[in-house]
């Protein structure tokens, strides 16, 4: 009996120790895995080269607009893009009716100004705020607007872009 009861000790220390070494391997490997997402401010370096590429993108497409040429911006676009002008109008889904708008849109002006005067990007989502200053043709009328925006980056190439007035 008194054999009997060692083993049956020797059992649930060794079993004792099995559970808390597995739970110690686990809650480390939660800490390690879930530390960037509960850490503000703290982000992997895939994450951050990412972003990095993701702004520049959106910040090369701002460029291009200047040249108030739809060809030059078509390709940051998915095929898939939808864009909202600002806040209230209706999206416009698709790349090819986006093209479209645009170059209805570009064919009053001969020149456009993007002035970025913030920009950040998270994850996917790129935010700008802009001063969009387009100057008409002879005879049009000049045109400038304050807006923030968001751009959905995703695989290269922008998904969505709404604009929204900055209030006054």
């Amino acid at each position: 009996m008194k054999e009997e009861n060692k083993m049956s000790e020797e059992v649930r220390e060794i079993d004792r120790r099995k559970f808390l070494a597995t739970a110690g391997i686990g809650a480390t490997a939660l800490g390690l895995g879930m530390s960037s997402m509960l850490t503000p401010g703290v982000a992997s370096a895939d994450t951050k080269t990412i972003e990095e590429a993701n702004e520049k993108l959106v910040l090369d497409m701002c460029k291009k607009i200047e040249t108030v040429d739809p060809a030059q911006i078509a390709p940051y676009m998915a095929e898939g893009f939808e864009f909202q002008l600002i806040d209230g109008q209706p999206i416009i889904k698709g790349k090819e009716a986006f093209m479209a708008f645009v170059g209805m849109f570009f064919a009053a002006y001969e020149s456009a100004e993007f002035i970025v005067h913030r920009s950040t990007a998270m994850g996917n989502l790129v935010l700008t705020e802009r001063t969009d200053n387009f100057k008409a043709k002879e005879g049009g009328t000049d045109a400038s607007f304050h807006v923030t925006g968001f751009c959905v980056v995703k695989d290269g190439l922008i998904h969505e872009w709404k604009d929204y007035g900055v209030p006054e």
